[in-house]
């Protein structure tokens, strides 16, 4: 029996302050030494994240933007077929949602009436400013492909009509651990679902985990048979609900270490 593993970025494997993932060292070494696979499914830009992918050494797919892509290295055995495309810097392309200026376009019908205001009005300096990131970094998320990262001025007031006048124009809108993001089509759920067959076309008995860490990890949780739940940095868990979620005590890399780490005894060699 094999292990598949998806994770959040943000929050979760990555500490919501710092960015840094060494507090789950131990367990990514684990993962490695066990052959289990680690896919990567983040709000983040492909450009941000295939720079993570590098560094932490992995081989395979990676979901995007919320699930409006999976990017694959060229060579990656399932990156092929009529719907994939060459990306660029030896990577290929399924696209699961439409592309930003769609998303974008239908964005400003209704974003204006609620302030909102997305990557795609920010500079650099200012996507810096709320997220923490160094300003090369932040560069690298304005770089969107899929889907619009927005803040409101009154989110917690704003939320549910934002997100009822978003579907009134197609669009799907979820909330993370800083921003709302603006989907259109496409989810995580989706995109760890159809990885996961990938897998289990090779491996009938495998067994599927994803880590989160706030409301818009929800569909890639309820999409697995082990969802783990960090609690955020200020030690609560985001109000999501479902059968058999495990709610890990420790934030960030610290919980994701502890979570995977259990998994893994569990399973065994």
């Amino acid at each position: 029996m094999g292990l598949i593993v998806f994770t959040d970025l943000d929050g979760t494997l990555l500490d919501h302050d710092d960015y840094s993932w060494k507090a789950a060292a131990p367990a990514l070494d684990a993962l490695k030494a066990a052959g289990v696979p680690l896919v990567l499914c983040s709000s983040k830009t492909r450009a941000e994240m295939t720079r993570l992918h590098t560094e932490l050494g992995l081989d395979g797919p990676l979901v995007v933007e919320n699930g409006g892509g999976i990017f694959a290295p060229t060579g990656y055995y399932r990156a092929a077929g009529a719907k994939w495309y060459d990306a660029g810097g030896g990577w290929r392309g399924l696209a699961l949602g439409m592309g930003i200026a769609n998303v974008r376009g239908r964005l400003a019908v209704f974003g204006p009436r609620f302030g909102a205001r997305g990557f795609g009005d920010m500079s650099a300096a200012e996507i810096a400013g709320l997220t923490g990131l160094g300003e090369d970094k932040a560069a690298l998320a304005k770089l969107r492909e899929f889907n619009e990262p927005v803040v409101l001025p009154r989110p917690d007031e704003q939320a549910h009509d934002f997100a009822m006048a978003g579907a009134a124009q197609g669009l799907l809108i979820t909330r993370g651990g800083r921003f709302f993001h603006v989907l259109g089509g496409g989810d995580k759920g989706a995109a760890v679902k159809m990885i996961s067959q990938w897998y289990a076309d090779n491996d009938p008995a495998l067994k599927t985990m994803a880590l989160g860490d706030a409301l818009n990890d929800a569909t890639m949780l309820k999409a697995v048979d082990r969802a783990v739940l960090v609690a955020r940095h200020d030690g609560t868990h985001a109000p999501v609900d479902m059968p058999g979620l495990i709610k890990e005590q420790y934030p960030g890399p610290k919980g994701w270490n502890k979570a995977v780490l259990e998994v893994l005894t569990e399973v065994g060699p």
